[in-house]
């Protein structure tokens, strides 16, 4: 099982210390190398505190890409920032050729670089063009639960963003249905979403006690969704979606409502529960929940929770989950996992810490 290296960039930030931890207990995962030029010779227990005695290691400046070429399965996790690897990959693809690498090395980034697969929506999404649109159709949506099948054997797949899983989660039971019309999506997460560095969103005096909305209805992940729900034929759908900052450290819970079409037959909780529960019955990293799902119950975790309510033809679906793990370097884990033919939760049935 020990065939895997993996090399790490960008890895001083909170993802990277998430990648750290749970690579550290990966059966397949021989050695794992972290690069953060800042600080370069540092013991990664320095940044991550936690990993303190278990995660041996120190960052390196740059990465050292030979080290990879003995290795039976190498392995990049980016956690750049936005962009940066867009703008340094046709340089890094050329060097990793010359090493042999480039057909071999399994690419995952964890950036929002190459999750829109045409550089028009990447320019509408984002304002501007995309840095290397001739590489965004090499990359696999890292979405296990919806990509599975096109994940299995990817040499470069992108994460979705934190609350474009949440939502997608909500609704790809549902997807195809005929009619829902008008789906209104709302999402609160936590301070850690916005990255380890403090800025006006994330300095404690200003985030502990506050609750607000930001980029209604304008947020870039909702492009995500649309591509999901358009694949599905739903392209007739009409998605709103609001995202909320809460006086949490980690975790998203979102909700999803819409009205069940007249002609789709007869809906109730337990019945719509009963189709949740099919679609992700081979799905380990989802659990289908009776009543509310809790936060509590998954944060430090890579599960989803899920549960769905009915009154009439108005329906709601509630999901719950970390956005550093399931959200984010868990989620990498699980896409890996599925790439390499590995059972998709290795590595990845922890227990939330509960009371969190």
């Amino acid at each position: 099982m020990n065939k895997v290296h993996a090399y790490i960039l960008g890895a001083a930030g909170f993802p990277g210390g998430d990648l750290l931890r749970l690579l550290s207990g990966h059966p397949a995962v021989a050695a794992v190398r972290a690069v953060s030029t800042p600080h370069a010779d540092m013991p990664f227990y320095k940044v991550h505190p936690h990993l303190r005695g278990l995660v041996e290691g120190k960052f390196d400046a740059a990465p050292d890409w030979r080290w990879l070429t003995d290795s039976p399965q190498p392995v990049v996790f980016s956690a750049l920032e936005e962009e940066e690897l867009a703008k340094q990959l046709p340089a890094l693809e050329k060097q990793w050729a010359s090493l042999g690498l480039s057909e071999r090395i399994v690419l995952v980034d964890l950036s929002p670089d190459f999750r829109l697969d045409h550089p028009g929506r990447y320019a509408a999404t984002h304002g501007r063009p995309h840095p290397a649109p001739e590489l965004l159709e090499r990359f696999v949506y890292g979405l296990p639960e919806w990509r599975r099948d096109k994940l299995k054997g990817a040499k470069r797949i992108a994460y979705p963003g934190c609350f474009a899983t949440a939502v997608q989660l909500a609704l790809l039971p549902v997807a195809s249905t005929p009619g829902l019309g008008m789906i209104a999506a709302s999402a609160v997460t936590g301070s850690s979403g916005s990255g380890a560095l403090p800025g006006d969103v994330t300095h404690h005096p200003t985030r502990a006690h506050d609750f607000r909305a930001y980029k209604p209805l304008e947020h870039p992940q909702e492009a995500e969704i649309d591509v999901m729900l358009v694949a599905h034929k739903a392209s007739r759908h009409r998605l709103t979606f609001v995202p909320h900052s809460a006086p949490l450290v980690r975790g998203i819970f979102a909700t999803v409502q819409f009205e069940w079409p007249e002609n789709g037959g007869g809906v109730s909780t337990n019945s719509l529960t009963e189709t949740f529960r099919r679609y992700y019955a081979t799905s380990p990293m989802v659990r289908v929940v009776e009543g509310t799902p809790r936060l509590a119950s998954v944060v430090g975790s890579n599960f989803a929770d899920i549960s769905v309510a009915t009154r009439g033809r108005t329906v709601a679906v509630m999901v719950a989950l970390d956005n550093l793990v399931k959200g984010l370097a868990g989620q990498a884990v699980q896409s890996l996992n599925v790439a390499l033919g590995l059972p998709e939760d290795t590595a990845l049935r922890q227990a939330a810490c509960f009371p969190c």
